[in-house]
C-alpha cells in the first residue's frame, strides 16, 4: 500500500511524508498541479523545460517557467537492504524520468544554503523497492494567487447602467 499525507501546505512550501507497507515497494507521485496547488492558488504550467545538461550554454542557471518546486529537505527510513529512489518526470509518456537521488537504509538530507533545482516545474516520483517512508521538503515558486470577482449576475455588472 501506497499513502502520501501533506504535513505542511502554505503559499511557498509543501511537506510530503509517504510510506509503502508493501514488502514489493511501489510508487509515489507527487504532482505540482494536483496535491502542490493550494485552493487560494492557480497553478501555472511551464512554457519549457529548459536543457539541464549545459548544452544550451545555461547549464544550473536556467530559468524556469510557471509554477515549480525545489528540493530544500528529505528524511528516510527503509528496511534493511531496500532503497529509495527520487526522481523529476520530465514526460509522463513512456515515462521519461530524470534520476536525481538513490537511498538506502536511513538519513536525511537538509539544504541550508540552497537548494536543488533541477527540472523543478516537473513532478516529482517517489519508487520504494520495500517498506519504507519519505518526508520531502519543497520550497514553492511560481503560482499565481486566485482572484475570485464577486459576479452573481446581471444585476452585478458595474458596467451596465441601473445594476
Amino acid at each position: 500500500m501506497a499513502t502520501k499525507h501533506i504535513i505542511k501546505h502554505t503559499e511557498t512550501e509543501i511537506v510530503f511524508k509517504c510510506y509503502i507497507t508493501d514488502p514489493a515497494g511501489g510508487i509515489v507521485d507527487l504532482s505540482l498541479q494536483n496535491e502542490m496547488t493550494k485552493s487560494t492558488q492557480v497553478y501555472v504550467p511551464p512554457t519549457s523545460v529548459p536543457d539541464e545538461t549545459g548544452v544550451n550554454g545555461l547549464g544550473p542557471f536556467v530559468q524556469y517557467t510557471g509554477s515549480r518546486v525545489m528540493i530544500t529537505g528529505i528524511w528516510w527510513g527503509l528496511k534493511v537492504g531496500k532503497q529509495l529512489d527520487i526522481t523529476r518526470i520530465i514526460n509522463p509518456v513512456g515515462p521519461v524520468l530524470h534520476g536525481h537521488y538513490y537511498f538506502v537504509n536511513a538519513g536525511s538530507h537538509e539544504y541550508t544554503d540552497f537548494s536543488d533545482r533541477v527540472y523543478a516545474n516537473r513532478d516529482i516520483r517517489i519508487t520504494f523497492d520495500g517498506p519504507g517512508h519519505c518526508l520531502i521538503r519543497l520550497r514553492k515558486e511560481g503560482w499565481v494567487p486566485k482572484v475570485e470577482n464577486a459576479y452573481f449576475g446581471q444585476y452585478d455588472d458595474p458596467t451596465v447602467v441601473g445594476s
